[in-house]
């Protein structure tokens, strides 16, 4: 009996995973303020990317472009990781209510930005997907749209 339990004790601890932050980029905190949160956390091989904004939303007033500028950003996070839009294995869209649509989120514009991206010649993965609404805290800044995602190293 003592045997297995060190056996399993061995494997536990052998198999711990340890996590690396890495900081907010400046398009995502360009004031360089002091937050309680990571830009994106490894773990293992798994990176969590944190919520992120279209870093020009003043100049996409649009949920389509808005999504589109958002993975164009990510996309240059991903590089700084070595990873790609590849790598995506899930994505959580949380869309805010659009002034242009009486308030209302614009699901067709988000998958209008977002097919520009998943399941073309470049991209061909297609990641699992949730989409909420939500009120944005940045809405008032003229936020449509705030991605997060997990990606993953493959071996």
């Amino acid at each position: 009996m003592l045997l297995a339990s060190v056996a399993l004790a061995g494997s536990l601890s052998s198999s711990a995973q340890t996590m690396k932050e890495v900081p907010l980029p400046a398009t995502q905190n360009p004031n360089n303020a002091i937050l309680p949160i990571s830009g994106a956390v490894w773990v293992g091989n798994t990176l969590y990317v944190s919520g992120w904004l279209d870093p020009d939303m003043k100049s996409h007033p649009d949920t389509t472009s808005q999504t589109v500028s958002i993975f164009k950003d990510l996309e240059k996070f991903l590089e700084t990781q070595k990873l790609t839009l590849r790598n995506v294995a899930m994505v959580r869209m949380f869309l805010g209510g659009d002034p242009a649509k009486d308030g209302k989120m614009d699901v067709a514009g988000m998958t209008a930005g977002y097919t520009q991206i998943f399941g073309t010649k470049e991209y061909p993965n297609k990641p699992a997907r949730t989409t909420l609404q939500v009120v944005l805290p940045a809405g008032v800044r003229g936020a449509l749209v705030e991605v997060d995602l997990v990606a993953v190293k493959l071996k």
